[in-house]
């Protein structure tokens, strides 16, 4: 790890130079890039790094251009820190900076008729309230796989929380986790799903992850301890996501598509109504 370090640096290097050109798009490669190098070296703190990195740039695409040129002069900064410590990161004070940069331009994240208090209280009732209940729907698994969005779902009103009332670092920890979780159910419902896939490994390995995310869901609280075993169980998911990249490649969102079949006298019928209909239009537009 020690001899192979420059590696990282140099790709905060150019998610920098990525920034001042405001090319947002490759620098959500670059934080690609950054976690996978960062697992090659088993760098921990630089995998949470990388994650931070990647799901923050969608946030800049909101921002007016004034504010966006503050907000990218801060990422600057928040990136040559870790620089300077680079020898001696510490998850907690890496969360810290993350949570300081959204606290600094939250209300920023939001449309201009979006005014809200900050109110971290409610945030953690909101945030509660969800995890009880993705919890509970992970376990019973009644929504067919194909159709099941619940990970991004929960995670799109915890963000929306988080926008509006601000949020804790425990708090971007956890939507960390299920963010990146998210993008690891994505591959693994292509492959389960997949009319091909035919041994049950992938089902297996899928409930191994989720467990793990149960976990850390049960364990959610406000206390450093979870921070740390997080920046672990972010670690084994975004290695995993990554070795799915390497295996699919680039999926998007997977939904199902089922070709409905029409009864064909509904069909005639239908086509009628069309005919009939269309025919009136043409002979009323002739009058």
């Amino acid at each position: 790890m020690e001899s192979f370090r420059s590696v990282l640096i140099e790709d905060l290097e150019v998610y920098k130079r990525s920034l001042d050109e405001k090319n947002y798009p490759f620098c959500n490669i670059i934080g690609n890039r950054l976690t996978i190098n960062a697992c090659v070296l088993e760098s921990k703190e630089f995998v949470l790094i990388g994650a931070i990195l990647k799901n923050i740039i969608p946030y800049f695409q909101r921002l007016e251009e004034k504010i966006e040129k503050n907000a990218n002069k801060a990422l600057k900064k928040i990136i040559d820190d870790i620089i300077e410590m680079q020898e001696n990161l510490d998850s907690l004070i890496i969360l810290d900076k993350y949570s300081e940069f959204f606290d600094t331009y939250r209300q920023n994240f939001n449309t201009s008729l979006e005014i809200y208090k900050e109110n971290k209280d409610y945030t953690s009732k909101v945030f509660d309230f969800c995890i009880k209940f993705l919890i509970k729907e992970s376990e019973e698994n009644k929504i067919p796989l194909s159709q099941n969005l619940l990970f991004s779902g929960v995670l799109n009103e915890l963000s929306r929380a988080s926008n509006n009332y601000g949020c804790t670092s425990h708090q971007l920890m956890l939507q960390l986790i299920i963010s990146f979780f998210s993008r690891l159910d994505d591959y693994f419902r292509v492959l389960i799903i997949s009319n091909d896939t035919v041994d049950t490994i992938w089902n297996e390995r899928y409930n191994n992850y989720k467990k793990i995310l149960i976990e850390n869901l049960n364990s959610y609280e406000m206390s450093d301890t979870y921070i740390k075993k997080s920046v672990d169980d972010l670690f084994i998911i975004v290695k995993e996501w990554r070795f799915m990249f390497f295996r699919l490649m680039n999926i998007g969102f997977l939904t199902k598509e089922e070709k409905i079949k029409i009864p064909s006298k509904v069909e005639e019928e239908l086509k009628q109504m069309v005919s009939k209909v269309t025919s009136q239009e043409i002979e009323g537009k002739e009058k």
